[in-house]
């Protein structure tokens, strides 16, 4: 069995924005072997290692814990879509086996529409 979706985090990064003394119990670092802790008791062998910071420096920290790990079996991580050469860093990060897949962060977006506009074609064409 697999986790499909988990986070970690580490708050010395700096690119939490959401994250906050507000949020309680949640706001500390969450790593690998806090997941292990609370996924293994329940027979998850592995997961999905998903971004929580809308930056390129979140999308590589969680690469190189990826890759450390054999248990992350993938990660789904962000880039600015409507970058200038959004083409260019998606064909980057793809060169790592375990980007598995790359997601704006929609709940913070006001405009429902915003995944509609064509401006985001180049970057969901270099996804194919």
């Amino acid at each position: 069995m697999i986790d499909a979706h988990f986070h970690i985090w580490q708050l010395g990064r700096g690119d939490y924005g959401w994250l906050t003394p507000a949020q309680g119990a949640i706001y500390r670092d969450v790593t690998l072997d806090h997941w292990r802790k609370v996924s293994c008791p329940c027979g998850i062998t592995g997961g999905i290692l998903v971004q929580a910071a809308p930056t390129n420096a979140e999308t590589r920290f969680l690469l190189r814990q990826a890759r450390a790990a054999s248990d992350v079996l993938g990660v789904v991580g962000w880039v600015d879509l409507l970058a200038h050469d959004v083409a260019a860093q998606i064909k980057a990060l793809a060169a790592d086996s375990k980007l598995k897949g790359l997601r704006p962060m929609l709940q913070d977006i006001a405009d429902p529409d915003w995944i509609l506009q064509r401006s985001l074609h180049d970057a969901f064409a270099s996804m194919l």
